[in-house]
């Protein structure tokens, strides 16, 4: 009988400690500025775009940085990046989409459409991967964003 017991919890003790995390996006969060169509940023994710979201409850809420004066952004475009170490912003608000999390997965409805994204955990950003199947207003573009920690002022 001893035997078995220790049977059973080495033939378990995988499942738990491979067990993954429900992960769920809360507060503001920022496209990494250097990655690409379906590759992870080179920088990982330091600079960020200048676009971002605000993850509240069931409701995806699209943010805009609009203080920054960062030179060093994709294509030279001034102030569209800003660094991920910030202390503080400006932003502007936009339109807000409803969201669910459910497995460690997003889903964002938008003109009537669920899509479904996988998100994966990496140690300094999060990728939002489409699922296969896919609205009509969703691409091929993984997102990897990454959590801005610094304060935020709202402007109108």
């Amino acid at each position: 009988m001893k035997n078995l017991i220790i049977f059973l919890i080495l033939m378990l003790l995988p499942q738990f400690a491979y067990a993954k995390e429900n992960l769920v996006l809360k507060g503001y969060w920022f496209e990494c500025e250097f990655s690409e169509k379906t590759v992870p940023p080179k920088d990982q994710c330091e600079m960020l775009d200048d676009d971002g979201f605000n993850f509240k409850e069931d409701v995806a809420i699209h943010v805009k940085n609009i203080s920054s004066k960062e030179t060093k952004c994709k294509k030279n475009k001034i102030g569209q990046c800003f660094q991920s170490n910030t202390k503080s912003i400006n932003i502007t608000i936009g339109r807000s989409d409803q969201i669910k999390f459910q497995d460690s997965n997003l889903i964002l409805t938008f003109l009537g459409c669920s899509q479904k994204f996988k998100l994966k955990n990496y140690i300094n950003f999060i990728e939002a991967m489409p699922d296969k199947k896919r609205c009509f207003w969703t691409g091929k573009k993984h997102f990897y964003l990454k959590k801005f920690d610094g304060s935020v002022n709202i402007k109108k």
